[in-house]
């Protein structure tokens, strides 16, 4: 097939400008936190995630320039989803981090698996749902494939990490919806995905307050005090803002301010244009994103293209929703901002997936 000479420059630039724009962020957020809390000097999380983007370019570039043939190879999907699941196990046999066990050790370094399984499902999906398609869904097949996600999902529910399985889990069933996946075959998972959340929630205390919280928070104060101070934060800094490191809820009445709710500490500090700023890099992301996978002639690269993009998409608008109250506190990253060396490394390597399929040329 015929390569353009270019890749897609547009999306490189709004990846490279994002992820320069959270290096800045994590260095405001994080200086007082690492001196203070963790007794570690202020550049310490500004440092790692640096070696963490200088790591996650290299990624980028590699991703560029992946032989896309070995994509389609279903036996790669398979045991990239396998390999998840080993990792995921492997965190879960470690001694836990803040009570729960996201991290594994790899050589000196935390690695956190769940974000790993969610490329390495995204790569499975692409190749799985088009041959079901055309194999009319059969039955079996569907039953063997839609257990290894449920499996995948389960195994980082008992992190316990419930947002990231749910957010995979919407990735998997948007890019079944697109793949054309029957909508009676799709009614008893939603039905039993809808129902397991419920009581993941329901059995779990700091999550019934969490939503309790979020749908009444003068009946929950303590529950939704995160969400109460992540709202100062975006409403004291105006249109222009406080200005760069001038922020105050970072002050210990923010609770990580550099991971779970640095787009407050945008709002705060840099105001609606940087907001906005932020949102817009987003936006050409995700418009790119779907326009390489419009172009696509091959249904598993579209699809892929498809499911890279609307993971990054909605796990942003994730990340701003709760941060502007418009859903309870999760601990979800906002890609290629908030620290998190994990996610900074695989969205890195994602972008560059689709650089490299906007080399290929549709009809």
């Amino acid at each position: 097939m015929p390569l353009k000479q270019r890749f897609d420059r547009l999306l490189l630039t709004a990846a490279v400008v994002e992820t320069v724009l959270g290096l800045a962020l994590v260095a405001s957020a994080s200086w007082l936190i690492a001196v203070e809390r963790y007794h570690r000097p202020g550049t310490y999380f500004l440092t790692w995630q640096a070696a963490a983007a200088m790591v996650g370019m290299a990624a980028l570039v590699a991703a560029m320039h992946v032989r896309l043939e070995l994509l389609e190879d279903e036996r790669l999907g398979w045991a990239l989803v396998a390999g998840s699941c080993l990792l995921l196990v492997g965190a879960l046999a470690q001694a836990p981090v803040a009570h729960a066990h996201r991290w594994i050790g790899i050589g000196g370094l935390s690695v956190q698996p769940s974000v790993l399984a969610r490329v390495a499902v995204i790569v499975f999906a692409s190749v799985q749902l088009p041959r079901l398609a055309d194999e009319g869904w059969r039955p079996r097949r569907l039953m063997l494939i839609g257990s290894s996600l449920v499996i995948t999902a389960a195994l980082i529910v008992l992190e316990p990490d419930l947002g990231s399985s749910v957010l995979l889990l919407a990735v998997v069933a948007a890019m079944a919806v697109v793949a054309g996946m029957p909508a009676r075959l799709m009614a008893a998972p939603a039905v039993a995905g809808l129902a397991a959340v419920v009581v993941a929630v329901a059995t779990s205390p700091y999550r019934l307050a969490r939503v309790r919280a979020f749908f009444d928070p003068e009946a929950a104060s303590a529950a939704a005090w995160q969400t109460r101070q992540s709202l100062i934060a975006i409403g004291s800094g105006g249109v222009l803002g406080r200005g760069y490191g001038a922020g105050l809820q970072k002050l210990f009445f923010l609770p990580e301010p550099h991971t779970d709710f640095i787009f407050a500490i945008v709002g705060e500090e840099l105001g609606l244009i940087g907001a906005l700023t932020l949102l817009l890099l987003v936006g050409v992301i995700a418009w790119r994103g779907l326009r390489i996978a419009r172009r696509q002639v091959q249904p598993h690269l579209a699809l892929l293209a498809f499911g890279l993009t609307f993971a990054f998409a909605l796990q942003s608008l994730l990340h701003m929703s709760v941060c502007l109250g418009l859903a309870p506190p999760k601990g979800i990253p906002l890609p290629l901002v908030s620290y998190g060396k994990t996610d900074l490394v695989v969205s890195l390597g994602s972008l560059g997936l689709l650089l490299n399929l906007s080399r290929e040329v549709g009809p």
